[in-house]
């Protein structure tokens, strides 16, 4: 069978990564003011992932027999003449496509209009699609959902087995049109999967700039699952709490074959804690310091899962990026939102050592948590300037089905169940902790970003650093970008 995977076109080119949030995937169409749309344009323009799952897929069904094509559409609109008839020529039997929570009406609107010029079935890969699989299955939007790790779902279509009644699948009884939801599915180890394929991508569409400056540029798995309960997070429930990690030596094995015989120059580990296990973090960085390969890469962990020995290590193996969650002063805002939290005078310390090691540091700070005032915020910000912190994300706090969030959301009616409809209409009414409204939140991330970017010695940092001319070249061609994007939208909305 010829199989068509697919990361879909976007509205407006607006950018998700649907890589990002445990499968939910980012909208970073933030800023209030024209400095924060820059900032949010500079951020969509440096960082592009490739969906794991998708090059996780390729392998398995290529290994399969199966005809595979790929196609990343990220950067594309959907309404671009030619984008859907050069997918219609592909007359694909299946297309498995990356879903996300901000996007869905688009994806699902376009693999529709795929459908009927091709005939195709469509398996869709996400926890949106996975949360809401009852009723896109009842509205005929797909013909199967992953539940689970989505080798699963992918596994039994690419050996022809009966999907209704499998665990790790959501289809429907085409004789009864009665739709089937399984029990969520886990392959019983990572190491039983063949590696990402990325053969049919162009690899130098992707980067991680600025945290990772060099390219080709890759992302790697190296375990799945999270066993810390943080409200607001995604990860535990779509790939589950335990800790699931592949053994050293194949993960090492896997970085060998992408620098030696793929060119790969930089490689960020997309694992939800890399560090949970500090002896396994440390077998890791020593294996790829013994390789003696050119190569930057970068981790995601929490700051309370680094020793200094790790920190040392990562630095004299080439790590260069380690990105974290901030966790907010207050205790009972940490207490409130299952967040174990660390102290503000070791966090300091850790930062200066890892910028001793030229590891570029970008934290994670979610604005508008349960509990969270505004007074507690700009505290925050405070602290947040005064570190030695390279880069700074802040995401105003959204409230997405399934996480524990969402059902106090509800509880305490903050908020109405989000229902499939609210999403297909594109005006989910999501962002709210009871008592700091969403335009303020808002309007807190905006003045955020812009004082932590503005602070001179990280406006001269990124100026002047060695990298200062790839710095400078980037930001240039964004800065044009950027102009000619507003020029159009004044043009639109006058």
């Amino acid at each position: 069978m010829r199989f068509l995977l697919l990361n879909p076109p976007v509205p407006n080119r607006a950018l998700t990564n649907r890589d990002l949030m445990g499968g939910m995937g980012i909208d970073d169409a933030f800023g209030v003011s024209l400095a924060g749309r820059f900032l949010a344009f500079a951020k969509s323009e440096g960082i592009r992932l490739p969906v794991l799952s998708l090059g996780y897929a390729a392998a398995v069904l290529r290994a399969a027999g199966h005809e595979v094509v790929h196609r990343d559409l990220s950067r594309r609109d959907p309404s671009e003449a030619g984008v859907l008839n050069e997918l219609v020529a592909l007359q694909p039997d299946w297309v498995i496509a990356a879903t996300s929570f901000g996007f869905l009406r688009a994806e699902l609107a376009f693999l529709t209009a795929l459908r009927d010029q091709t005939g195709c079935q469509r398996l869709l890969l996400g926890q949106t699609a996975s949360h809401y699989a009852r009723e896109i299955l009842q509205r005929g939007l797909g013909e199967a959902i992953a539940l689970g790790d989505p080798e699963v779902a992918v596994g039994l279509i690419a050996a022809g087995a009966e999907l209704r009644g499998a665990a790790g699948v959501a289809t429907k009884d085409l004789d009864a049109g009665v739709p089937w939801v399984g029990k969520p599915a886990f392959v019983p180890s990572l190491d039983a999967l063949p590696w990402p394929d990325w053969t049919s991508l162009d690899r130098s569409a992707y980067s991680y700039f600025p945290l990772l400056r060099r390219t080709p540029f890759v992302t790697i798995l190296g375990s799945r699952g999270c066993p810390y309960a943080c409200s607001f997070c995604p990860y535990p429930v779509a790939q589950g709490k335990p800790f699931r990690p592949r053994a050293v030596q194949d993960v090492l094995a896997e970085i060998a074959f992408r620098v030696q015989h793929e060119g790969v120059r930089a490689l960020l580990f997309r694992d939800p804690t890399f560090s949970l296990d500090l002896t396994r973090a440390k077998q890791i960085a020593q294996g790829i310091k013994d390789l003696g390969v050119d190569l930057q890469w970068g981790i995601e962990t929490r700051l309370d899962r680094l020793d200094d020995a790790l920190m040392d290590l990562l630095g004299a193996s080439g790590c260069r990026s380690v990105t974290f969650g901030i966790d907010p002063l207050d205790h009972d805002v940490r207490s409130t939102n299952h967040r174990k939290g660390y102290q503000a005078a070791r966090a300091a310390e850790q930062l200066r050592r890892l910028a001793g090691h030229g590891i570029a540091t970008a934290g994670l700070y979610v604005v508008g948590l349960p509990g969270q005032s505004e007074t507690q915020i700009h505290q925050d910000f405070e602290w947040l300037c005064a570190q030695d912190l390279t880069y700074l994300n802040m995401e105003v706090a959204t409230v997405f089905p399934g996480t524990p969030m969402y059902e106090e959301a509800i509880a305490k009616r903050w908020i109405e169940p989000v229902m499939l409809d609210d999403l297909l209409t594109g005006e989910p009414k999501l962002r709210w902790n009871g008592h700091l409204p969403d335009a303020t939140a808002r309007l807190m991330q905006d003045k955020g970003l812009q004082r932590f970017y503005r602070t001179p010695r990280r406006v001269w940092r990124e100026l002047a650093g060695a990298d200062a001319a790839l710095s400078a070249r980037f930001y240039l061609r964004t800065a044009l970008r950027f102009a000619r994007q507003e020029a159009a939208g004044m043009a639109t909305h006058p």
